[in-house]
């Protein structure tokens, strides 16, 4: 219903036709099709009563083209019934007071009708037009707090790196960075923000991923290794974007680190869609290593930390010179 009060014929065809014309076109056409329906259900339904359904045609033109093509379907289907019915018959005259009164509550019911149909239409769209303003105004809204909020990671980011740069200590450089690293992760998720059914709470995670990955590329991949993406699209929580970012973020930092002593190589990040959620990896064919000699340090607490945080598991699978694999397996009740 709501869509037939928003169709608005005259205005959809302005370009075409002007908008008196629409309108008393549609009222001719509805109260000639009404009357046509009518009167060929005669044999079924007799002679009595021929144009009972012009308050139809008044309605539907009132529907279609506004409260004007309505008034006109209804001065047509009176003047039919009052030409055509109402003694004297194939006359516009009158017959008497009774005729003129009866005459007169039909078209007071009607105008009634009438009405009601027209501040229906003027409420539906005054709500349409309020609606598209606030939703004008939180788009704006929205996309001042993301400017803001991307402003304010490349500040506290650019902060860490400037410092980092005056530290004489080499320890202090490595870890500001790598926490700048890890601050160019969680921004990544602002990037790809997406709205669905799920709210702007929903994330792409392959716009997410390939972000980190461009970034890693640009900052701290060392020359000689090549950083690769196989992306699936989905949408995931932000709360489980920002999880798997870091995730990810510190399993590129390591491989980078501590895989290719030969100093080339490539890095793989993958994200499949499963059953139950999402499948990440990030493979590297580097020396490799036996699972349970490598000491534990913070980037292995860390994605320990944010796997617990979102119920997923984490596996590696690694073989001395046979490169590395890690899987996380995360659970999605909404993708």
């Amino acid at each position: 219903m709501r869509r037939v009060v928003q169709l608005d014929l005259p205005q959809r065809l302005a370009r075409l036709l002007p908008r008196w014309l629409t309108e008393l076109l549609v009222a001719i056409a509805a109260t000639g099709a009404f009357v046509g329906l009518r009167l060929m259900a005669t044999p079924w339904l007799g002679g009595n009563a021929p144009f009972s359904l012009a308050t139809l045609a008044m309605v539907l033109s009132a529907l279609l083209a506004g409260w004007r093509s309505g008034v006109l379907s209804l001065l047509m289907g009176l003047g039919l019934i009052w030409y055509f019915v109402l003694p004297h018959e194939n006359s516009l005259l009158a017959s008497n007071g009774r005729t003129t009164f009866t005459i007169a509550v039909a078209l007071f019911a009607q105008a009634f009708i009438l009405a009601a149909i027209a501040l229906y239409q003027r409420e539906v769209r005054a709500g349409e037009i309020d609606r598209a303003r606030r939703i004008n105004f939180l788009g704006h809204a929205l996309r001042e707090m993301d400017h803001r909020t991307k402003n304010n990671f490349q500040i506290v980011t650019s902060l860490l790196v400037l410092q980092a740069g005056r530290s004489a200590h080499l320890e202090v450089q490595v870890a500001l960075k790598e926490a700048a690293e890890r601050l160019k992760a969680v921004a990544a998720v602002y990037d790809a923000l997406a709205p669905s059914s799920q709210g702007l709470a929903a994330v792409r995670l392959q716009d997410q991923l390939q972000e980190i990955a461009d970034q890693m590329r640009r900052g701290i991949l060392p020359e000689g290794i090549r950083l690769e993406t196989e992306l699936d699209a989905m949408l995931v929580p932000h709360e489980t974007a920002v999880s798997i970012g870091i995730i990810v973020n510190e399993l590129v930092t390591n491989a980078c680190k501590h895989a290719f002593p030969s100093g080339t190589g490539t890095i793989t990040i993958r994200a499949r869609k499963t059953d139950g959620g999402a499948r990440i990896e990030v493979a590297d064919d580097g020396s490799g290593f036996t699972p349970g000699a490598k000491k534990g340090g913070l980037g292995t607490r860390l994605v320990a930390a944010f796997a617990r945080r979102m119920d997923a598991t984490a596996d590696v699978r690694s073989l001395a010179g046979a490169g590395t694999t890690h899987i996380i397996t995360v659970p999605l009740r909404h993708r």
